[in-house]
């Protein structure tokens, strides 16, 4: 079994990130600081925690929107280099 799922030995501590503690703290900058919480803000606050293997899914997505894309792009180059 790998060393990072074995369980804790006594003299080892685990550090777990919780999810409900950053966007605690979140919040309360946005609060501090008084100012807007745009959909940026949201956005970020949900990012921060979303869980790692849904954030893998959409770094996925978004890399093969990005592949279509410059794909897309390179094809209308061509095709416009060819027409003149």
């Amino acid at each position: 079994m790998p060393r990072s799922l074995e369980a804790p030995s006594q003299n080892q501590v685990r550090f777990v990130p919780a999810g409900w503690l950053v966007a605690l703290a979140e919040v309360a900058r946005v609060a501090l600081r008084r100012g807007k919480f745009g959909k940026l803000g949201i956005a970020a606050l949900l990012w921060s925690v979303a869980p790692r293997k849904l954030r893998l899914v959409l770094y996925g997505v978004v890399g093969a929107a990005l592949v279509v894309v410059l794909g897309a792009f390179a094809a209308i180059a061509l095709l416009f280099l060819q027409l003149t």
